[in-house]
């Protein structure tokens, strides 16, 4: 049965907010609201099943001591939406507005398309420290995160997170959903592909292409293209696992 708050307050700049990566969701309400330009009305857990945290247990796996973890009806102290059915339910709510923060990179390019063809309004949430050089281009449903650079004539594609302190050099592109983890640094000239991963850390010479469903792992320096779906690891970077394509 779908659980659905009774105390949602709804604004004419009110956003959902799909899912909570690992720390990524906290940190986006952290910033996103102190802007002024969106109030986050609720988050969704797109599933009837009310979410089931063993906090306790959570926490011991954790070194750090300040953690939020969502509840039945909330997270962040705010409400939380749990419904398969979250497109319609929130549209009915008067909600039109929607970040969608889904970790597994596939969902989330899929839950991008339903909440375009359900006439919702993909928003960006683009940390006020992130500097983003002259004629970027960048589409809807991104998240950057802080320090994170964007370079010149650079363009992202629909749902890409670019995290902490990347630097992503000019006239890259990063396609549909990848994800770029915190400290990587590219240089001109580089294509990472629709849902590729590059780790902590990971160097990519310029005029580099990466594959689509493609993961560089933490560290690797990558100097010669990467195929789709395979895993690179090392410097320099190799092959060391094939991966079925993506569905």
């Amino acid at each position: 049965m779908a659980i659905i708050p009774s105390d949602i307050h709804i604004q004419d700049n009110s956003i959902a907010i799909v899912a909570w990566d690992e720390g990524g969701a906290g940190q986006v309400d952290s910033w996103i609201e102190k802007e002024g330009r969106y109030h986050i009305a609720c988050f969704v857990n797109d599933s009837d099943d009310p979410v089931q945290v063993d906090i306790e247990a959570e926490r011991k796996k954790r070194p750090a001591k300040q953690f939020d973890f969502p509840l039945r009806e909330s997270f962040k102290n705010k409400p939380l939406i749990s419904s398969t059915l979250w497109l319609d339910v929130i549209r009915d709510m008067g909600i039109s507005k929607v970040l969608i923060m889904t970790p597994d990179k596939r969902k989330r390019l899929h839950q991008i398309r339903d909440a375009r063809r359900h006439g919702l309004e993909l928003v960006s949430a683009i940390h006020p420290t992130a500097l983003i050089l002259e004629d970027a281009i960048l589409h809807e449903n991104l998240i950057i995160f802080a320090r994170a650079v964007i370079g010149y004539r650079t363009e992202l594609y629909p749902g890409v997170t670019i995290n902490t302190g990347s630097v992503i050099e000019h006239h890259n592109v990063v396609q549909t959903c990848a994800i770029i983890d915190p400290g990587v640094k590219t240089a001109g000239n580089v294509l990472i592909g629709e849902c590729a991963h590059v780790h902590t850390g990971a160097i990519i010479i310029p005029k580099i292409r990466i594959g689509a469903n493609s993961t560089i792992g933490a560290g690797a320096v990558v100097i010669r293209d990467v195929p789709d779906n395979v895993t690179v690891v090392g410097n320099p970077a190799r092959n060391i696992n094939q991966l079925p394509p993506a569905q």
